[in-house]
C-alpha cells in the first residue's frame, strides 16, 4: 500500500510539475489620471489572472500589447477578467488609451521574471 502511494506521487509530479502551479491573480484599477498598481511582479510561464476595473467617471480599457492583451472600452463601474501567461522576461508597459493613443498618467509597468 505505501509503495502503492509512492508510486502514485511520484506519477503525479511528472505529469502535473507542482512548478507549474496556480494563476497569479491581480487586481488593476483605471482612475482617471492613474492606473494602480503602477507595478506588477511576474514569473514567465506562470498565468497571469488580471481583474480590471474602471472606477474613473471616462471610459478607460486596459491594454498590454506584450502579451496581445487589449480589453475592451469600459464604462465607469465596469470590470473585465483578462488571462494570459507571459512567455518572455523583461519589463513591458500596460496602459489606457485612446483611439491608440496612452492616456497621460494611466501607465504601469509588468515586470515578468
Amino acid at each position: 500500500m505505501r509503495l502503492t502511494r509512492l508510486c502514485s506521487v511520484a506519477l503525479l509530479t511528472v505529469f502535473f510539475p507542482f512548478s507549474a502551479a496556480y494563476a497569479q491573480t491581480v487586481q488593476v484599477t483605471l482612475r482617471d489620471g492613474s492606473i494602480q498598481p503602477g507595478t506588477i511582479q511576474s514569473t514567465k510561464g506562470q498565468e497571469v489572472h488580471v481583474l480590471v476595473q474602471n472606477r474613473g467617471l471616462n471610459v478607460h480599457n486596459f491594454v498590454l500589447p506584450a502579451f496581445y492583451v487589449f480589453t475592451q472600452n469600459l464604462q465607469p463601474g465596469q470590470r473585465v477578467d483578462v488571462r494570459f501567461t507571459p512567455d518572455k522576461t523583461g519589463a513591458f508597459q500596460y496602459y489606457s488609451d485612446k483611439s491608440g493613443v496612452p492616456e497621460p498618467g494611466m501607465f504601469g509597468t509588468i515586470q515578468v521574471g
